[in-house]
C-alpha cells in the first residue's frame, strides 16, 4: 500500500496495459515515489513481448488459458500444440515456456538496456558482435566489426559478402554514404517508401533481395514496398553507421517472463505499487479536460491522479468517449493504423543440427534462425525460427507452416534432414506491431494528450523509432517524465542515444 504520509507517495498513477510500454512507465514512477497500479486484462504480463507456458505432453492445459490472440478475431491466432517428446524446451518455474517470438535488441537500444539494468537482469542477455548469413546453398557469410571507426568498422567483412558481386557491394556502400549525408534530414523521408529510396539511390534487384530486404523486413516488421524510408534509414544509421558497437545484437538467454515481466512485478511490489491481472477496462470516463476514472468489466471504478494508456491504438480508441473518438477529434488518426504480423516457429529435434548461434537466411521464407541452447545442459537441439511481416502465413495452418520451415531448414542445414522432429510450436501474432508505412508519422500521437492527466505509451506513439521494444520503452519513459514534471519534479529518465562518432558527423557536413 502507498504511504499516505508522504505527499508525493500518495499521488496515484493508473496504467492500462501490462506490456513493455506500460511497465517502462511504471518502474521509474515507482522509483520516484508515486503509487502505480498496472491494470492488465490478460492473466499474464508482456503484451506483444510475452512468454507462454506450453501445454504438457500429456495434454494437460497450460497455466494461462487460451492461446488465441485476444486482440484478434482470427481463429487460432496462437497455435500452440502439445506434441509428445522427450527433450524439454526452456524451463522456468518448473514449466516449459516459449516466447511469442524471438526478441532481440542492439547496443543502440539505450533505453531498453537501461530498463533491464533497473530490473538487474542485463546479465541475462548474450551479445554478439557478428551477424551470420546463410546463402541459398547454405554457405555461411559473416559481417563483423573491427577497430576501425564507424562507419568503416564493418567494411572489411562486407568486402567478403559473397552473395553480392563486387559491383553490387559498391552500390550498397554508395547507399550507406547517401544515408550518412542525409542523416540530418531523414525525418523528411517519411512520405516515401524504403523501396523507392533504394531505387532512387541506384540499388539493383540483387542488392535489394540479397541484402536490404533481409535486414529491413526483420528490423521494421514490414515489407520495404510499404515501409517508411525514414525508419529504413534509421535502422542503418543508428544500428550500423554512427557508432561501431551499435550493431551488437543481444539475445535473451531466458524466457521473457523471467527476463522482465516477473522482475517488474517484484520491483513494483517492493516499492508499494501493484499489478492487477484479469482487470479489463471497458471505458475511460472523462469530465471536461480530465480523466475521472476507469470503468472495469466487473463494474468497479479505478481512480487516480494520472492515467497512462499503454494499449494498442484500436484498444485505446474503444475505451474513449464517443466525442473523443469521432472523426475530427485529436484521436481520430487511431482509426488509420494498420498492423503487421510475425510468425514464430519453435522446433525440438532428437539431436543438435547446427552449432551456429544465430543466422539470417537469404532468399528464404524463414528469415532468421536462433539456436535456443538449453542452459541447464539438457541438450542443444532447440531451434527458433522467425518470419516477420508474415501476412501470407496467416491463412496457413500449422502443418503447412511447419512444412515451409522444415524445407528451408533442411536446404540450408543438411544435418536437419536426418534429425527427427520431436516437438514443434507455431505462434502467429497477427497484430505483432503497427505497420510503419510511409506517412505513418502523421498518425502517431504524442505521449501528452489533450486530456491534462492522460498520457499514451506504446511503440506506435511518437518515439522517433520504428515498432521495436526500444520504442515501447522510450514511450513509457517519456510518460513518466511528463507525470513527474506535472508534479514539479523534473527527472531525466530517457537515456541519450549512443554517441555519433567523428567520421559520420564529418560526412553529414559534406
Amino acid at each position: 500500500m502507498c504511504d499516505v504520509q508522504d505527499p508525493l507517495r500518495k499521488r496515484q498513477v493508473i496504467i492500462l496495459g501490462g506490456g513493455l510500454a506500460g511497465l517502462a512507465a511504471a518502474v521509474p514512477l515507482a522509483v520516484e515515489g508515486l503509487c502505480v497500479t498496472v491494470l492488465e486484462r490478460r492473466p499474464f504480463l508482456g503484451g506483444r513481448a510475452a512468454s507462454y507456458p506450453i501445454p504438457q505432453a500429456n495434454g494437460s492445459p497450460p497455466d494461462f488459458p487460451s492461446f488465441t490472440a485476444e486482440s484478434s478475431s482470427d481463429e487460432g491466432a496462437h497455435d500452440v500444440p502439445a506434441l509428445c517428446g522427450t527433450k524439454p524446451p526452456q524451463r522456468y518455474r518448473g514449466r516449459e515456456f516459449v516466447d511469442n517470438c524471438q526478441h532481440v535488441l542492439l547496443r543502440c537500444c539505450t533505453n531498453l538496456l537501461d530498463f533491464y539494468r533497473r530490473l538487474d537482469v542485463e546479465d541475462s542477455i548474450t551479445f554478439y558482435d557478428r551477424y551470420l548469413f546463410l546463402d541459398q546453398q547454405g554457405r555461411t557469410v559473416v559481417l563483423c566489426g573491427t577497430a576501425l571507426p564507424a562507419p568503416l568498422h564493418l567494411l572489411p567483412s562486407f568486402l567478403g559478402f559473397t552473395p553480392l558481386s563486387w559491383k553490387d557491394r559498391l552500390k550498397v556502400s554508395y547507399a550507406f554514404l547517401c544515408m550518412l549525408r542525409q542523416q540530418e534530414h531523414a525525418t523528411e523521408l517519411d512520405r516515401i517508401t524504403m523501396l523507392q529510396w533504394l531505387q532512387q539511390h541506384g540499388q539493383t534487384t540483387r542488392t535489394i533481395e540479397r541484402f536490404w530486404r533481409v535486414v529491413l523486413v526483420s528490423a521494421l516488421n514490414e515489407e520495404i514496398e510499404f515501409a517508411s524510408a525514414r525508419y529504413g534509414l534509421k535502422v542503418f544509421l543508428d544500428g550500423m553507421l554512427r557508432n561501431r558497437v551499435a550493431f551488437h545484437m543481444g539475445v535473451p538467454r531466458v524466457p521473457l517472463a523471467q527476463l522482465y515481466t516477473d522482475p517488474s512485478v517484484r520491483f513494483l511490489n517492493a516499492r508499494g505499487s501493484s499489478v492487477r491481472l484479469r482487470s479489463s477496462a471497458t471505458r475511460i470516463e472523462v469530465d471536461g479536460e480530465r480523466v475521472q476514472s476507469i470503468l472495469l468489466a466487473d463494474g468497479t471504478r479505478v481512480t487516480g491522479d494520472y492515467y497512462v494508456s499503454a494499449l494498442p491504438p484500436d484498444g485505446f480508441l474503444k475505451l474513449l468517449p464517443e466525442e473523443l473518438a469521432q472523426t475530427g477529434s485529436p484521436f481520430a488518426s487511431l482509426r488509420q493504423f494498420e498492423s503487421s504480423p510475425i510468425t514464430a516457429i519453435y522446433l525440438w529435434f532428437d539431436r543438435e543440427i547446427t552449432s551456429l548461434d544465430q543466422a539470417a537466411l537469404l532468399g528464404r521464407d524463414i528469415q532468421w534462425i536462433f539456436n535456443k541452447k538449453i542452459a541447464n545442459g539438457e541438450g542443444n537441439n532447440y531451434i527458433g525460427l522467425v518470419v516477420s511481416a508474415s501476412r501470407r502465413l496467416l491463412s496457413l495452418n500449422r502443418s503447412e507452416i511447419l512444412e515451409i520451415a522444415l524445407r528451408d531448414l533442411k536446404e540450408v542445414i543438411p544435418s536437419a534432414a536426418s534429425a527427427h522432429l520431436q516437438r514443434s510450436v507455431v505462434i502467429k501474432e497477427p497484430f505483432a506491431t503497427f505497420s510503419c508505412r510511409a506517412g505513418c508519422d502523421s498518425l502517431r500521437l504524442d505521449q501528452k494528450t489533450v486530456l491534462s492527466n492522460l498520457f499514451v505509451a506504446g511503440d506506435w506513439t511518437k518515439t522517433g523509432w520504428p515498432p521495436t521494444m526500444e520504442g515501447a520503452v522510450r514511450s513509457g519513459y517519456r510518460c513518466a517524465e511528463l507525470i513527474l514534471a506535472a508534479e514539479g519534479k523534473e527527472a531525466a529518465i530517457l537515456r541519450a542515444d549512443l554517441a555519433t562518432e567523428w567520421l559520420p558527423r564529418w560526412i553529414s557536413r559534406w
